[in-house]
């Protein structure tokens, strides 16, 4: 059945299943601009605010596992659904919000929604895409998946300046409701193309978690230490640049589009080494962004001047070398198993999310200015991810 998709019921199914998978990226980096705004609206501390992050990502990437692990037993259509459902309830609750705990609460209720989406779309598209259509979809759902954080925040900034603060959060609940609506549109074309659940996916795992754990802790402990870097910056970079420099919100996010453009451009870089292994490329990266991230924190607590030039500097060159890391690292993870494909990568998925949101509480604990607390955390990250990479052996 796979080889006789259409064009349009490919383009139809990779469309959805990008928004599905965005939903939870753009949710996050839209409102980023607008933290001190928020901490005056809820009478709260711009580190509350900023917590907001790591409390998404804590369900988001508890989410992700548990529905990655959970969709190869049941309907995977009705699942994204009920997903799409809670993502939009909590949406509401934050757009809503008068109060801190409601918008924190709110945030928490998104991210289980949206940990739904990512998951169960991957699965699916194995399932009823051949390799060369799965290849072709998950291509153009990276693209985006890269792209989408970058140019929310402007996105974000044109709204809030415009129709307010609550007006972005609208903006996302309007994503939530169309997500809604294209899984509605292709609920024929997905009854049609997925086939049955297997009666074998328990055992095939079971073998799979008794070989190989240690190695798919220590792989995904290693990759999401550096994703950790990323929501660093996410969490403490209008504090760090906005707040110090005086940038206006647009100019910020233009800067952090320029961010996500390098670790794009780490990411072609990766395509091009064909000479290296994904194991190869995965420690030299690493080891580049550890001695990267040890140097800026010598130059920022040696007391020299950090100035703006010098923090986008290292954020932009440390984003590069994210960027050609942690394809390898999906690589290597992916490549234990062909059966348990869609638990690797809920698994893969679950490290990344979680080192992500290790980054971006440490950074909001830390009680030092902004650029110390960055540079401190993103070294620490780095230096642990590098400890567990030289670890590894390859499989």
């Amino acid at each position: 059945m796979k080889h006789n998709m259409s064009r349009y019921a490919f383009y139809s199914l990779t469309v959805t299943f990008t928004i599905l998978s965005v939903l939870g990226q753009v949710s996050t980096s839209i409102y980023s601009p607008f933290f001190f705004d928020l901490a005056t609206m809820y009478d709260s501390q711009v580190s509350i605010i900023e917590q907001s992050v790591a409390v998404f990502l804590v369900a988001f990437s508890l989410s992700q596992l548990t529905s990655g692990i959970v969709c190869d037993y049941v309907n995977k259509q009705k699942f994204l659904f009920y997903g799409i459902i809670v993502f939009i309830a909590g949406t509401l609750m934050v757009a809503l919000a008068d109060e801190e705990s409601t918008f924190l609460i709110g945030r928490v209720v998104q991210g289980l929604g949206g940990g739904v989406g990512v998951s169960v779309s991957r699965g699916l598209s194995r399932q009823i895409f051949s390799e060369k259509q799965l290849n072709t979809s998950l291509s153009l759902i990276n693209i985006a998946f890269a792209i989408a954080p970058a140019i929310a925040p402007l996105v974000g900034t044109i709204i809030g300046e415009s129709l307010g603060i609550s007006a972005i959060f609208y903006f996302v609940l309007v994503m939530g409701l169309l997500a809604l609506f294209s899984l509605f549109s292709v609920s024929s074309i997905l009854s049609y193309f997925t086939p049955p659940v297997s009666d074998n996916v328990y055992s095939n795992t079971l073998v799979l978690i008794k070989s190989t754990i240690v190695k798919l802790v220590s792989v995904g402990m290693a990759s999401g230490l550096l994703y950790g870097i990323v929501f660093c910056f996410i969490t403490i970079a209008p504090s760090m640049v906005m707040q110090q420099f005086g940038l206006s919100k647009t100019l910020f996010s233009i800067y952090s589009l320029l961010a996500t453009l390098s670790f794009v451009a780490g990411s072609v870089l990766n395509i091009r080494l064909t000479s290296l292994s994904p194991f190869q490329k995965f420690r030299v990266s690493s080891f580049c962004l550890a001695a990267l991230s040890v140097l800026f924190a010598l130059t920022v607590f040696s007391g020299s001047q950090s100035g703006l030039v010098s923090i986008l500097a290292y954020c932009y060159i440390a984003f590069f070398f994210i960027g050609l890391a942690m394809p390898c690292s999906v690589t290597i993870m992916l490549g234990y198993s062909e059966t348990s494909a869609g638990f690797l990568a809920a698994l893969t998925g679950f490290f990344h999310l979680t080192g992500a949101a290790i980054g971006a509480y440490v950074v909001t604990l830390l009680t030092l200015e902004p650029t110390e607390a960055f540079s401190l955390a993103t070294c620490a990250l780095s230096i642990a991810s590098i400890a567990i990479c030289f670890t590894l052996k390859k499989h």
